[in-house]
């Protein structure tokens, strides 16, 4: 009796659609975390609509850069907390990485 049996392309694709869930449903915490800063918090509105219409995929290296992705959000979520939900350096940084890193995974589709 074997334990251990890959995974096939139905269940990859189910782990990445969740994951790319994931990281649309977290943006809506850093939302909050932007308060009254009004193009923050439209950057990430925009930044979440690109998020979640993202295109599952079984390839591993899509699925790398969609955890890339979820490890930029918590890097911006940091970066948000910091600066008290205000625009600085750091978190126009990020955003600037989590749509070069978006743009990466689409073209490697």
């Amino acid at each position: 009796m074997c334990i251990f049996k890959k995974k096939n392309v139905a269940d990859k694709v189910k782990d990445d659609r969740e994951l790319i869930s994931l990281n649309a449903k977290s943006i809506d915490s850093l939302i909050v975390l932007a308060k009254d800063n009004r193009d923050m918090t439209s950057q990430l509105k925009e930044l979440r609509e690109k998020i979640a219409y993202l295109i599952p995929s079984d390839n591993s290296k899509v699925v790398d850069y969609d955890k890339s992705i979820k490890n930029k959000i918590g890097d911006l979520r940091i970066a948000l907390t910091k600066s008290n939900g205000e625009t600085s350096k750091k978190t126009d940084e990020t955003i600037c990485d989590i749509q070069l890193t978006i743009a990466d995974r689409n073209a490697r589709l």
